[in-house]
């Protein structure tokens, strides 16, 4: 795959999981993806994927992610995100800031690498 075509797919990411999580998942992650969050805990395929997000979005439902920037890393089958999240319900100015490493094959996002300070996020633990 082209490298024009994994920074599309993170674009992609980032509007789905604004719009629509089922899709961010089902659209931008291969089914066997690997997700982890801070060297936390690993998400394994879409299922527990879903889970996790769909209580992201019941415990945060106006939250947004935003790309600040990206970054073509290596053979471009990496890309790294610097974004953040916001959202309105914690206040105008609260923003959690997160580098998201991304593995892209095919397509797909088949491993992501996220690092931020979650100490602050609404989300259930």
């Amino acid at each position: 795959m082209q490298s024009h075509d994994n920074l599309a797919l993170v674009r992609r990411y980032e509007q789905t999981y604004n719009a629509d999580i089922e899709s961010f998942v089902r659209d931008c992650y291969s089914e066997d993806c690997v997700v982890s969050m801070d060297g936390g805990a690993e998400l394994h395929g879409h299922e527990h994927f879903l889970a996790v997000e769909r209580r992201v979005l019941q415990a945060a439902p106006r939250r947004q992610m935003r790309i600040l920037r990206m970054h073509e890393a290596g053979d471009s089958e990496v890309v790294v995100a610097e974004a953040e999240l916001v959202d309105p319900d914690q206040g105008d100015d609260w923003r959690l800031p997160f580098c998201a490493v991304l593995t892209c094959r095919d397509g797909r996002i088949v491993a992501d690498w996220t690092y931020a300070d979650y100490s602050r996020w609404p989300y259930p633990r």
